[in-house]
């Protein structure tokens, strides 16, 4: 079985358009997803807050864009949003961001590493991240 990944809302913009801005870990998780030997889940949070940030001016790129890439990649995946998620949202009540909380949620239901740079998830221990 490949290593799996959760992409967090940044990491997926950082992917689509600037993928420089990546820590050096995730960089090399994602190049490991385009190459076919991982795969990386895109939450339903990541795509609705990515939507949330184009209609606010803050990013360029949108569901056709993401769409396009999941095409390309057939590592990358879109992870709907279910029940058993929401069960690890319910006791992730420590982390005051909703989106963290649903994004954290996808990666601890699939026992996956998250792509993140966020202190705060770090720091809560609850999901391996990679980044740096």
């Amino acid at each position: 079985m490949p290593r799996s990944y959760v992409l967090d809302t940044h990491a997926c913009v950082f992917m689509l358009v600037s993928p420089r801005k990546l820590g050096p870990r995730a960089r090399t998780a994602i190049e490991a997803v385009h190459g076919g030997r991982a795969e990386a889940w895109i939450p339903a949070a990541v795509v609705a807050e990515i939507l949330l940030l184009r209609e606010l001016g803050r990013v360029q790129i949108g569901l056709r864009e993401l769409r396009d890439t999941m095409e390309d990649v057939p590592g990358l995946r879109f992870l709907p949003l279910d029940l058993p998620q929401l069960a690890e949202f319910a006791a992730l009540g420590f982390l005051r961001d909703p989106f963290d909380r649903l994004i954290v949620s996808a990666a601890r239901q699939l026992a996956a590493q998250l792509v993140t740079r966020d202190a705060a998830i770090e720091d809560a221990g609850v999901v391996e991240t990679v980044w740096a």
